[in-house]
């Protein structure tokens, strides 16, 4: 179920980033820019309780985002995100768990060049997790390196390559790895 979801949601990052026909000279990136973006991600993590049972699971990550440009190479802004996850347990059924979080992050823009814009991302975050019948909150934070690609002088085609870990407060459990994120950027 969870990759249908990724194969329809990809098709239509697809279609949307090629019906720009060629890539444009992305702006000048300047103190007081903003930038919304829509993101999603699919990863496949094992998480470890306390006692060493391990469970695996995989989540479809959506979300939106909405920064401001502190000076032309710094970004500050929040997100808010949707996680769909299959979680299989060491023993007894598949459960199937919604989340969402809301997050602070910054970005480091690295010189680019006409169209091309390398970044490094921090986030700390928190969020809650519901997985039938249990009800969890979480702290989440990040860190990543990721590239920005102009289509049109006012939007982008974006991927994060970043370490996630998510930090859950009544289970006790811990879930990081190495997740992939694409975003379709707005710049104002």
């Amino acid at each position: 179920m969870i990759r249908t979801k990724l194969s329809l949601l990809a098709a239509g990052l697809l279609l949307a980033g090629t019906s720009c026909q060629t890539m444009a000279k992305g702006p000048a990136l300047s103190q007081g820019m903003q930038r919304s973006a829509a993101s999603f991600g699919y990863w496949t993590t094992t998480a470890e309780d306390a006692a060493g049972a391990q469970t695996d699971q995989d989540t479809l990550m959506l979300a939106v985002s909405h920064g401001w440009f502190l000076s032309p190479n710094l970004e500050l802004g929040g997100r808010f995100g949707y996680d769909s996850a299959e979680i299989d347990p060491p023993v007894g059924a598949t459960v199937e768990s919604d989340a969402w979080s809301l997050s602070g992050y910054g970005r480091w823009y690295f010189a680019g060049g006409s169209n091309l814009y390398p970044y490094a991302e921090g986030a700390l975050g928190t969020g809650n997790v519901d997985a039938g019948s249990a009800d969890d909150d979480f702290i989440r934070y990040s860190i990543g390196v990721g590239a920005m690609n102009f289509v049109t002088a006012s939007t982008a085609l974006d991927a994060i390559l970043k370490w996630q870990a998510d930090s859950y407060d009544e289970s006790d459990v811990d879930v990081d790895g190495i997740h992939f994120e694409l975003a379709y950027s707005v710049f104002w």
